[in-house]
């Protein structure tokens, strides 16, 4: 067991505790292994080091690697400051709209044995229904940008997978116009619900036919289907929040999300060999509680959202996709105005809580001048020897 010279309330160091007794005897996925691999090894003396200074050389100090796996809450930081500026300077400024599809808690063991197939038939599903009904000449009649952004906990780290869209309020038509929306709602709530509802059951229904999807081990593949049947008379959760007039708070709270997994340390209450508390906010009244888990339940519900390798959690469509950059452009030139430069970095720092880290002596950034690595870690990043991505 890895040993940490002082307990805190972090996730490593719940891992750190009682990582070996909740994985003694239980099959686990190989994403959960490496995920814990990594945060037990993050930081440490096992992934190497690197030297940062700046270019005086009067700041200089070596410190450990960090693991870099999305689902570290250590060291996220740094890739989602720089995904939120990158994001934010290819904003159109134009107003945005956030969306959100949610899948209903009857299909949650589906979800368990298909979670990268899942994913894929979830975000095409929102994305292929917010394309159909944006085309309408009802509602915007032109193709509008969107970032999707796959989660799948809720506030008390239980299964609940849904998409966060972030839209234009507005899209190029076929003279390759900017236009924005015929109505003051964006879009209908019950239409988006049905269409959204329609695509996603169809698109299960297919993956059972064809034998993709995994039938849960509870049920049979007959009734499988229909639980599937059935969930038009389930109350689907999919909101159309307020129009923003720009898209960088949504783009901030996607960022926040990006990586660092399902909880950030700064929640954790307190962590004794019996329990482990910590805050979330009720969606239901707005209220900020306390949950109890025992450490056992912990770590099952936080591994639960440990994704896939290689899944893409962030889906860009529409004008934002990379095909569209050109015509991206050119709506930017059509709108004139474009957000002030200082406004991603503005952003970053307040949803990220970072900045630049300068010399005093002379205001230069202090930046990694050299990494080194310890032979072992390529061989376990190839992958060629699995077992080895289990903590000894």
């Amino acid at each position: 067991m890895f040993k940490t010279s002082e307990e805190t309330n972090s996730v490593r160091d719940i891992l750190a505790r009682f990582y070996d007794a909740w994985s003694a005897g239980r099959k686990i996925r190989i994403d959960v292994l490496r995920a814990a691999s990594a945060i037990l090894r993050c930081r440490t003396e096992l992934l190497g080091s690197h030297l940062e200074s700046c270019d005086c050389g009067k700041t200089a100090r070596t410190e450990f690697n960090s693991c870099r796996h999305r689902s570290c809450p250590q060291c996220g930081g740094g890739r989602r400051a720089d995904w939120l500026e990158k994001t934010t300077q290819q904003l159109l400024p134009c107003g945005h709209v956030h969306i959100i599809f949610t899948v209903p808690e009857e299909l949650n063991d589906l979800w368990r044995f298909n979670r990268d197939l899942f994913a894929d038939k979830l975000m095409t599903a929102a994305k292929e229904t917010l394309e159909t009904l944006l085309a309408d000449e009802k509602y915007l009649g032109a193709k509008a940008g969107v970032i999707a952004a796959l989660h799948t906990w809720g506030r008390n780290l239980s299964i609940h997978p849904h998409v966060h869209c972030l839209v234009t309020a507005g899209g190029v038509d076929a003279e390759g116009r900017f236009v924005e929306p015929k109505r003051s709602v964006f879009l209908p709530g019950g239409v988006l619900r049905a269409v959204f509802r329609g695509k996603l059951c169809e698109s299960l229904k297919a993956g059972l036919r064809d034998g993709k999807l995994v039938v849960p081990t509870s049920v049979t593949e007959a009734k499988c289907h229909s639980l599937i049947n059935g969930l038009g008379r389930v109350n689907w959760n999919v909101r159309v929040q307020e129009r923003y007039p720009h898209g960088v708070s949504v783009a901030g709270y996607l960022a926040r999300y990006l990586v660092g997994g399902p909880i950030s340390d700064k929640r954790l209450c307190s962590v004794t060999a019996d329990e482990i508390e910590f805050l979330y906010k009720d969606h239901r009244d707005g209220q900020e509680k306390r949950m109890t888990l025992s450490p056992g339940d912990f770590l099952t519900r936080w591994f639960e959202h440990v994704p896939p390798r290689g899944l893409r959690t962030i889906r860009r469509s529409g004008l934002y996709a990379n095909s569209c950059r050109k015509v991206c452009n050119a709506v930017r030139a059509q709108l004139g105005s474009v957000a002030a430069a200082s406004e991603p970095q503005a952003a970053a720092s307040r949803v990220c809580g970072l900045d630049h880290e300068r010399c005093p002596e002379c205001n230069t950034p202090v930046v990694v001048r050299f990494v080194s690595r310890p032979p072992v870690l390529n061989t376990v990043l190839r992958g060629e020897f699995h077992r080895q991505l289990r903590p000894p």
